[in-house]
């Protein structure tokens, strides 16, 4: 018999930044479950000075241990929750932690990965500059990054985790497990690798793609068509990886509600909802399934829950973590690609 060479690093402990202490506690309570190495819990401050400075405070010693930094880039900006995690890793580091891991389950910035014009930055890689200035910090966790490329502007492991398993289960469970009359549409040329990949998921169901005009004078752009056949009296998933402000998958459904199919959903990893575009969504009579990798309230989820309805990220997240804590774990299998049946 072979023996087992799985053995667990000692003394790790869950950081939790503002926003963050409810899921905290629930991967907390999943990690203590599982066999293997053993977490502790903390909840971190982040106080701020009259003129906005911000002091971010460690409850206890983390002094020789392990730390699972859990923090949101989102709340409540991004260019304040970023100075946040740049001075949570240095104290963290500083406080002699011995090593960090960085759980950012949305990172911000990571549209822009290279120059839109002569004199802008490539703001993907800046990002990664800033989080890698504290030595300590020596692995990211995070979810469905805007693309894979990203990840070689980081010297350090970035574990990469894609939603579409997760958000495939939400959908096999809605549809009883029959997916016959299922099609995934693209929103546009862009993420029909992604679309592809999620319809895989799903067992392999048919992929149609939206196509759009563009205006390059003003940035935006109007869904004209799509291509994969009729959809009358089908139901269809527009899967992408984030809605923003969401004009234009709203759209595309506005585009593809002409030719009746039976329903129309969307969904996407990270709701952002950017210019309370929330009110937009619900006059328009939208369907939307989204992560919870935006830190928000509960009450949030309640008041939107007419059109939004939300996957929960936390068993994934204890998961990734207990692997990244095993010697001989591996976080990438939580990616692998489901095998369908030619």
């Amino acid at each position: 018999m072979a023996r087992n060479t799985r053995t667990f690093v000692p003394d790790n402990v869950i950081v939790s930044a503002p926003g963050m202490y409810e899921m905290g506690r629930s991967i907390n309570a999943m990690l203590n479950e599982m066999d293997g190495p053993t977490f502790t819990h903390l909840e971190a401050s982040c106080d701020a000075f009259p003129n906005g400075e911000l002091e971010p405070i460690i409850p206890e010693t983390v002094r020789g241990q392990h730390v699972f930094l859990l923090h949101p880039l989102q709340k409540p900006n991004p260019n304040t929750a970023i100075m946040s995690l740049y001075l949570m890793n240095e104290a963290l580091a500083r406080a002699s932690a011995s090593g960090i891991t960085d759980v950012l389950p949305f990172m911000p910035y990571l549209r822009q990965d290279r120059r839109n014009g002569k004199r802008t930055s490539v703001s993907a890689r800046s990002l990664a500059d800033l989080i890698q200035l504290t030595s300590k910090v020596e692995r990211i966790i995070t979810f469905d990054t805007h693309s894979d490329q990203v990840e070689g502007f980081f010297r350090i492991p970035v574990e990469n985790i894609n939603a579409r398993s997760i958000h495939a289960e939400y959908f096999r469970q809605m549809f009883g497990g029959d997916l016959s009359n299922v099609r995934v549409i693209s929103p546009d040329f862009g993420a029909t690798v992604r679309a592809s990949r999620f319809a895989d998921e799903l067992g392999g169901v048919p992929v149609y793609i939206m196509y759009k005009k563009r205006d390059p004078s003003s940035g935006t752009s109007e869904t004209i068509g799509f291509m994969g056949g009729e959809i009358a009296d089908l139901d269809l998933l527009l899967y992408d990886d984030m809605i923003d402000t969401g004009g234009t998958i709203r759209g595309a459904v506005d585009k593809i509600r002409d030719q009746k199919p039976r329903s129309i959903r969307i969904a996407a990893t990270h709701g952002i909802f950017s210019n309370n575009s929330e009110a937009k969504f619900k006059i328009g009579n939208y369907d939307v399934v989204v992560t919870d990798s935006i830190a928000r309230e509960e009450a949030y989820w309640q008041e939107h829950d007419s059109w939004l309805k939300r996957v929960s990220i936390d068993a994934f997240l204890a998961n990734a973590i207990h692997e990244a804590a095993t010697c001989g774990g591996s976080v990438s299998k939580l990616s692998a690609p489901r095998k369908t049946s030619k």
